[in-house]
Formats: structure tokens, sequence, C-alpha cells
């Protein structure tokens, strides 16, 4: 039975590393289109391992990276067999290592000779800078067709302005600058744009690690899942403008845009999460527990893989669902100071272009907070390699 086991672990690796190959075989360079590929019985020939040790190996690597040390460990083995270096490379390389980092390694390890790897770092910048020459290009025209498109409904906007010529109905982009221009001299307007900032930011920052802690909760515990459930989707359902009365009641109008903002993204954040942690593959879950892996590495490499993707698009959509919420729930409520209330002063004065003003400065703050918090994200998900090869408690 546990042979059995082992031969579909093994089998999953092999399929991990397959699709790997596929799907990463058209990113390589001009250069290093022609370096042979070594399978992993060949590999595992090479270094003495089980072949299930170099999948899972192989694995990491490409999840993860791989540590320096390792890595000459692994060529002075190879070396040692009587392998060329066009063997180790064919062999790194294969299991998701940077052709240039190979070359650099090899070379401080004395096993390629400093005019071969120089060679070889020439071919690799030469590739490097044409490759990057092409993607500034197509940067740029992609550049280019957004402002065209950009400029282009902005003429749109102005002509229809220019031809309704009613500022109570519509004012064009032209008066909309005018108007934020005077809005933004005014010396509370950092103070009103920082105390919604704070706010929306706060509540979604809330729902994310509640909704995060929530998921773990109920994927790791069945019973908490049952409690936690029924809510979420009562969430889910209950319209956005019973949560603003219900609230008004309970917390008053200056809370109200945080507690609105965190039960409008907490079901999202919640449901995706939860998806995303009974999407780890129960064969990798299966090789750490054969390998011992801690429960940090475990965390690390199997489960953070599997659902930063999930919490990354849910994040995206949660964003704008925050500020959506948080702006309405402050027209409705005009805590002080707010953004919120000074659209519905404008509102309540028929001052159209300060309202247009504002909805520039609620898109802009969006769009900067969105930025920066995917961004933070975006870096927790790269890989983690440097931690390979360092001693944890188990």
């Amino acid at each position: 039975m546990a042979a059995a086991k082992q031969k579909g672990l093994f089998e999953s690796l092999r399929n991990v590393v397959s699709r790997t190959n596929e799907t990463t075989a058209p990113r390589q360079g001009a250069s290093d289109a022609g370096t042979a590929r070594m399978q992993i019985p060949q590999i595992a020939a090479v270094l003495g391992l089980p072949e299930d040790r170099v999948a899972q190996m192989t694995a990491l690597v490409r999840a993860n990276g791989i540590d320096e040390v390792q890595m000459g460990s692994m060529m002075r083995m190879a070396s040692a067999k009587g392998l060329s270096c066009d063997q180790i490379m064919a062999m790194l390389t294969s299991m998701g290592v940077e052709r240039v980092r190979v070359v650099r390694i090899m070379q401080s390890q004395g096993i390629m000779d400093d005019e071969e790897a120089q060679r070889i770092l020439d071919e690799e910048r030469a590739a490097a800078r044409i490759h990057a020459a092409d993607d500034a290009r197509a940067a740029r025209r992609s550049k280019l067709v957004k402002c065209a498109v950009i400029i282009f409904w902005l003429i749109v906007w102005q002509l229809v302005d220019t031809l309704v010529d009613n500022r109570l109905i519509l004012t064009g982009p032209i008066r909309t600058i005018q108007a934020l221009g005077d809005q933004a001299v005014k010396p509370d307007f950092w103070i009103i744009c920082g105390a919604s900032f704070g706010r929306i930011a706060l509540g979604f920052l809330l729902s994310f690690t509640v909704g995060i802690l929530l998921a773990l909760l109920s994927y790791r515990v069945k019973l908490v899942r049952a409690f936690v459930e029924p809510i979420v989707s009562l969430l889910r359902t209950i319209p956005v403008v019973t949560f603003i009365i219900m609230l008004l009641i309970w917390v008053g109008n200056q809370a109200l845009t945080i507690y609105l903002s965190f039960l409008i993204v907490l079901p999202l954040i919640y449901t995706n999460m939860l998806t995303g942690f009974e999407s780890v593959d129960a064969q990798m879950l299966e090789m750490a527990r054969v390998y011992r892996l801690s429960r940090w590495r475990t965390f690390m490499y199997v489960y953070r893989p599997a659902f930063m993707p999930f919490l990354s698009s849910s994040c995206k959509i949660s964003l704008g669902m925050s500020w959506k919420s948080g702006i309405m729930a402050e027209v409705l409520a005009t805590p002080k100071p707010s953004i919120g209330k000074e659209m519905s002063q404008a509102r309540t004065y028929l001052d159209t272009p300060s309202l247009f003003a504002w909805t520039v400065v609620v898109m802009i703050l969006s769009w900067l907070f969105e930025k920066v918090f995917m961004a933070l994200l975006d870096r927790a998900a790269r890989p983690m390699g440097h931690f390979l090869g360092k001693g944890d408690d188990r």
C-alpha cells in the first residue's frame, strides 16, 4: 500500500515537472534554445538519488528557486562523476535554473574556465538586450494605444459637454479640472482625502486579515466552517442599504465607513481563501509528510503557491468594492471630514463640477491604494528559494 502511494506521489511530481517544462519551453532565450535537456531518470543517475527525490527537488526549484550553496554542491558532485560543463548545464537548466546563474556558479567553482564563461555570458547579454528592446517597443506601442483611447474619450466627453452647455446636467473635463484645482488649494483638502482613505483602508485591511484567519480555521476545523458558512452566506445576500441603516443605528456615522467596507469585502476574501486552501494538491501534502517538512516549509512551499492566485484575484475585486461601498456610506452618513460629505454638499447645491472633481479624487486614491497593495501582495507571492537549505524548527 505504501509502495503504491509512493509510486502515485512520484508520478504526480513527474507530471508537474513535465507540465512546467512544456509551459516554460517557449520562454527560453535565443542562446538557451540549443541547450540539451535531461530527464528525471538521467538526473537521478547523475546525482545518485532516487527518482522521486529528484522529482521533488525539481518541483521545489521551479516553484521557489535554489540556494547557491546547494547548486555548487550539485555541480561538484556531477563534475566528480565525470560530467562535462554542457551536461551540468543541461541538468540544472532542466531543473529550472537560469543559464546565466549556472554559468556564474560553475565559474566560481572552477568547473568552467573564465574564457568559456565569458563567451556564454556575452551571448546571454546580447540575447537579453534584443529581448529587452523588443519588450520596450511592445510596451511603448501598448502605452500609445492606451493614451490614444483615453484622449479619444476625453474629447468625446468635452464635445458632449459643449453641446449640452449646461453645468447643472454635465460638466466636461476642462471644468472638472478647474473644479479640482479649486478644491485642491483649500486648506482642508488633504485632511478630507486622508480621512476617507484611512477609513476605507482600515475597513479593507480588517476584512483581509479576518477573512484569511476565518478561512484557515474553517479549513482546519470543520465545526468552525459549519458555524461560519451561514453568516458568510447571509452577508452576501443582505442589501448594502440594509447594512448602512443598521450600522448607522449601531455604530453611528463616523465609524460607518469602516464597518461597511469590512462587511462587504469579508465574504469575498473568506470564500476565495477557503477555495485556495482546498485546492492544495493532496499529493504535494503527502510529499511534505513523507519528507518530514516542517509546518513553516509546508505552508511556504505547498500552501502558499496554491492560495496566492485566489487571494490576488479576490483582492483585485475587493479593493474596488471597498471604495465604492465606503464612499456610498460617507455620502449617506456624511461623517466629518470625508469625501462623501463633500459629494453630498455638491449634490445639495447642484454643484456638478465639484461632484465630478471629488469623483476624480476617489478614482485616484482608489487606484493608488490598489497599486500599492497589489504590489505588496505580488511580492509576497514571489518564489522564496532563499529559505531553502536553512534550518528551522520542526
